[in-house]
């Protein structure tokens, strides 16, 4: 069983009042409390920003920005821009990439935005410039094409690197297509996969077999740990990936080696 450190890459302390995302408060404390002698040496702190108000947008990124700064290096931040707000988000993200955002997070479904505006493309192709990875919630129930959209937005912007949250959920087997074009020689990898919620979704059911064939296709190097928190425990999270089938070796990427690279100022 692996047994080295682990890198939590989707969490959501709850740092402002109105960023509460689960029944009870969820402050970064909370988290803390719970990984403390465990091998979580490392987190995101993920926010969301609003649409067309930049105010709130700016104390957000500021929150996870000061957490970050305050905890010894424990908390990364990710911060968040609206693509809606055009170039005020371009503006904003600019200013969080001076002040040591690590990665942007876009939501398309608390946001409310569809994959395939143009304005979606414009931040991304802004945060590759800035050397920004994007982590994108990549399930929606209700845009069954949305995967595919993920896929033109990496071959149109193919600079970025991009994080697919959740693993498209119960669609999961539809990550294949990055198998498919990993054979052509102009396809970079910069595609990663955040396994948050869908990990321990599957973890000992009848697909998690399946769960673990198609993220191999895929590539582990390509594949990142995540709890979701507060909405999954980090703990059982790591318990319910162990058990997925991945070997140690492909654990030790999946849980900390992938993320690392990922963080490092010369990531590929």
């Amino acid at each position: 069983m692996y047994d080295g450190p682990i890198i939590d890459a989707h969490t959501h302390p709850m740092l402002t009042g109105d960023d509460q995302v689960a029944g009870d408060p969820h402050p970064p404390a909370a988290y803390l409390a719970i990984v403390a002698g465990s091998p979580i040496s490392r987190a995101a702190a993920l926010t969301i920003a609003p649409k067309a108000d930049l105010a709130r947008t700016t104390a957000r990124n500021d929150a996870v920005l000061a957490l970050a700064a305050g905890s010894a290096g424990f908390y990364y931040p990710v911060c968040s821009v609206h693509p809606a707000d055009g170039q005020d988000a371009l503006a904003e993200l600019d200013r969080v990439a001076k002040a040591g955002c690590r990665w942007l997070k876009l939501h398309p479904n608390t946001q409310d935005f569809d994959v395939a505006d143009p304005a979606v493309e414009a931040v991304v192709r802004h945060a590759a410039g800035l050397g920004i990875p994007v982590l994108f919630d990549a399930y929606a129930p209700w845009d069954a094409d949305q995967p595919g959209k993920f896929v033109k937005l990496a071959i149109a912007v193919p600079a970025a690197r991009l994080i697919l949250a959740h693993a498209h959920g119960p669609s999961f087997p539809q990550l294949l297509v990055y198998e498919i074009i990993a054979r052509y020689p102009w396809w970079p990898r910069r595609v990663w996969i955040d396994i948050s919620a869908t990990g321990s979704l599957l973890a000992g059911g009848p697909f998690a077999e399946q769960f673990c064939w198609v993220l191999r296709k895929v590539g582990t190097d390509r594949v990142l740990f995540g709890s979701d928190y507060p909405l999954d425990d980090p703990l059982a999270a790591a318990q319910n990936v162990a058990k997925l089938g991945f070997t140690d070796d492909e654990l030790a990427a999946i849980m900390h080696d992938n993320a690392a690279r990922l963080l490092a100022p010369d990531a590929p």
